[in-house]
């Protein structure tokens, strides 16, 4: 895919609601669709994705919700689009090599091979507690009228 998802895009921005929950880390979907605008018809179809790819919890009952299933510090960006969209490739021929038939002449494929390695190390490196911390910062400099 070309381009982040309508569906990662979200899923990040549940995983940033959920991991600024003060109510004892959970969440409801509800409020987080809310909160985010979210669509409360698609939210459970991606709290799904995020269930099974394990950085999620979900937790039924009256009390239920959604939890983080480990620290913030250890969920970055990375994961949870991977969570959503698969790999995470700018072309093809990072993903699957050896359909290129020009690999072995072909100036652009280190291009992107330095490219793709950037942007994993980038959102490897930006983790939830993180976008939790700058997201603090940009609403404390906000200015009420």
């Amino acid at each position: 895919m070309p381009f982040l998802s309508r569906a990662a895009e979200y899923a990040v921005r549940a995983m940033l609601d959920v991991a600024s929950t003060d109510d004892k880390g959970v969440a409801r979907t509800r409020e987080v669709a809310e909160h985010q605008g979210i669509p409360k018809v698609f939210l459970p179809k991606i709290v799904q994705r995020l269930v099974q790819a394990g950085l999620l919890r979900a937790h039924k009952g009256a009390a239920g919700g959604i939890t983080l299933s480990r620290s913030a510090g250890n969920i970055n960006l990375r994961q949870i689009i991977e969570a959503i969209d698969g790999p995470i490739a700018l072309n093809n021929c990072l993903i699957i090599p050896d359909e290129c038939p020009r690999l072995s002449i072909c100036p652009i494929h280190e291009v992107w091979v330095k490219a793709q390695q950037d942007l994993l190390s980038s959102l490897e490196g930006m983790t939830l507690d993180r976008l939790v911390s700058r997201r603090n910062e940009l609403v404390s400099q906000q200015v009420v009228y």
